[in-house]
């Protein structure tokens, strides 16, 4: 994909082989897609499930996306959820009908400021104890950045901010939520493994994916947007966010 200026085509519409459109007030060009005829093609079926999956998975990352990957997506002409696709496409594998994912290696924020290293990771039944390492070893990082913790349950459909912390403290405290009933749901209502584009264990274990991303102070305390809120103003979404990439800090079983 490429930015264009309207001297060089329409600013919206087809010309030939090629899409003129404009996102986020922004104009861009690509190629059309090609016309595939058979449809449930091996290639087909495998291009669709991994296409469900992704969406998915960027559905239920939604909160996380939106502060992480909102400002490098429009830059890109993108939506989070197209950003977060292109990013982590070669982190779903497709086999026997099935889509897993690696949930350890998702690129889930995408920015110039530099990351924490998580030092231990010490649990007690639902509470946890993190420890990272405060040092500073840029200009652009600063000891009040704050450091935001997100865990993660693809058996619950669960995203959620668990706590923020200032870098300089160098430690966090929290209580993961109890998703037992979210989990007994989920499986009630999933009549076959196959209703899911996503594999997932159907034990009575519970996975928590604990992931971080560092915010720059300045727009850390801005919310993220309702979907009320993003209707009204299109171009909006906190573009002004300065984050670190992703971090994966551990995945705890319950």
């Amino acid at each position: 994909m490429a930015k264009t200026h309207p001297i060089l085509g329409p600013n919206s519409g087809k010309l030939g082989d090629v899409v003129y459109y404009t996102r986020f007030g922004k104009e861009f060009v690509r190629r059309k897609a090609e016309t595939l005829t058979d449809r449930q093609s091996e290639a087909q079926l495998r291009q669709r499930a991994l296409f469900k999956a992704t969406q998915q998975t960027a559905a239920l990352y939604g909160s996380l996306l939106q502060r992480g990957l909102t400002k490098h997506a429009h830059s890109q002409g993108h939506t989070e959820s197209n950003e977060f696709s292109r990013l982590n496409k070669q982190h779903f594998v497709y086999a026997d009908g099935k889509v897993t994912v690696n949930y350890p290696a998702l690129q889930l924020a995408y920015g110039p400021l530099p990351t924490v290293d998580f030092n231990t990771c010490h649990t007690d039944s639902l509470h946890v104890e993190l420890s990272f390492d405060p040092y500073l070893a840029v200009d652009k990082a600063r000891p009040n950045d704050v450091v935001h913790i997100y865990v993660v349950s693809p058996q619950a459909e669960v995203c959620m901010l668990m706590t923020s912390v200032e870098r300089q403290s160098g430690q966090a405290h929290f209580d993961l939520p109890d998703l037992s009933d979210e989990v007994t749901a989920v499986c009630e209502n999933e009549t076959t493994a196959q209703t899911n584009a996503l594999t997932q264990s159907r034990t009575n274990a519970i996975h928590y994916h604990l992931y971080a991303i560092v915010e720059a102070t300045s727009t850390a305390s801005i919310p993220t947007l309702s979907a009320d809120e993003k209707k009204a103003n299109k171009l909006h979404r906190n573009i002004n966010r300065r984050v670190s990439n992703s971090i994966f800090i551990g995945t705890i079983t319950t």
